[in-house]
């Protein structure tokens, strides 16, 4: 397993990840679904909605295979998959200059993705300190499904 940790600014409440030789035009990534799972999907390309619009930490893992996930340790969780063709994924806020963003090596190929999020019945307003904790976990598949696999409801 390879771990990359990033504290990103989640302008407009979401991050990216995103093939540096994508093509994908994310103006239209937040579709309702998307929007519902927090999690909006492109061939080359994720957004991951986060639930406040300042810096954010968020850690990826890269696994060799499907890894087992306790998600009673997290909030919030989704599926979803994209694609790695050169081999380089940018790591990223909607707002950052793209060839400035981080980079992180995939092999190329097809990849399964969960979005994790924790810690955030500690957000009081979206603006101020508070301790959720995002995290993507990535391992390569063919599987193309998406879905919340745990909502997250502010009680």
């Amino acid at each position: 397993m390879k771990c990359y940790k990033f504290e990103l600014f989640a302008d407009y409440f979401q991050v990216y990840l995103m093939d540096t030789e994508a093509a994908d035009d994310t103006s239209d990534i937040w579709t309702k679904e998307a929007l519902d799972i927090k999690l909006g999907i492109m061939p080359n390309t994720l957004a991951v909605g986060t639930f406040r619009n300042v810096d954010v930490p968020l850690e990826i893992e890269v696994h060799e295979s499907e890894p087992e996930i306790r998600l009673d340790e997290w909030d919030h969780a989704a599926m979803g998959y994209f694609t790695i063709k050169s081999g380089k994924c940018a790591v990223f806020g909607c707002t950052d200059y793209l060839p400035d963003a981080a980079k992180i090596e995939l092999v190329p190929g097809k990849y399964s993705v969960l979005s994790l999020a924790k810690g955030l019945g500690s957000i009081i307003t979206e603006w101020e300190d508070a301790d959720d904790v995002y995290k993507v976990i990535l391992w390569p598949s063919i599987s193309a499904e998406h879905k919340t696999l745990k909502n997250y409801e502010n009680t």
